[in-house]
């Protein structure tokens, strides 16, 4: 991801942290609050009927809805320290997933792309990385992100990773005065309109076929004294852009 030297462990300490985490969670915590206390009532209420049929309807109603308050609760708790950092060296993200790099050297061009207004409600954003030379398709932890589409800009790249910025919270702002900060000059591209649809989906049974032609090729290679290769079954992704990240662990950040 550099070009020559090491790669720090972690952000400097005057990065910009985009904790959208702890934003989510927030929401998540008064979500799983009203939907735990309209649990409740239903259940209460199916204490107090004699009729078979809304006893049955009020149980299971009330035991839906205070399951998914559980559920909104768990994603608050598991994706509370998720946040995307900025520094002189690149993007970071630090999720529940996994921790990745790219640094601003790997990438082509960097832009946001928004449905126009981001900040009203049903607005879309996404943050739109386009790195050097071929794309890993199957980065472990990006492959879900990447899209083909025309480049917004003369001379980017076809493929790129496409970041979600409005997911229950919208960090289109915050970013954006990250990018603007830490991208190196010609880098940044701001923010440029698409039309409503344009964020795609991921490319699972490409991802799946890929991988097991990998596994194929590396049970069909034979092991020398010096292999070195991963006993996982995998084939590390030739590319431009390395696909780990500078560290695995998630204590100490």
């Amino acid at each position: 991801m550099s070009a020559g030297g090491s790669l720090p462990e972690r952000p400097s300490n005057d990065a910009t942290a985009v904790p959208y985490g702890r934003r989510e969670a927030r929401t998540c915590v008064v979500v799983a609050s009203v939907s735990l206390g309209v649990a409740a009532a239903g259940l209460t209420g199916a204490a107090l009927v004699d009729v078979a049929a809304a006893w049955w309807t009020l149980v299971v109603g009330g035991g839906l809805v205070a399951l998914f308050g559980v559920l909104m609760l768990s994603a608050a708790v598991v994706e509370l320290e998720d946040r995307f950092v900025f520094d002189a060296t690149g993007w970071w993200w630090f999720s529940s997933a996994g921790d990745t790099l790219l640094t601003w050297d790997s990438l082509a061009g960097v832009c946001v792309h928004s449905t126009g207004d981001a900040a009203v409600v049903g607005g879309t954003a996404t943050l739109e990385l386009f790195p050097h030379g071929d794309l890993d398709r199957d980065h472990p932890l990006l492959w879900r992100y990447v899209r083909d589409a025309a480049p917004p800009v003369e001379g980017l790249p076809r493929l790129r990773y496409r970041i979600e910025l409005t997911r229950m919270v919208n960090v289109t702002t915050d970013v954006e005065q990250a990018c603007s900060r830490w991208a190196p000059p010609g880098l940044w591209h701001g923010n440029i309109w698409q039309p409503k649809g344009y964020k795609g989906r991921p490319d699972h049974g490409g991802h799946r076929r890929r991988m097991r032609e990998r596994e194929r090729a590396q049970a069909l290679t034979p092991a020398g004294p010096e292999d070195d290769a991963p006993r996982d079954g995998t084939v590390p992704p030739e590319d431009a852009v390395p696909p780990g990240p500078p560290r695995q662990e998630r204590s100490g950040r």
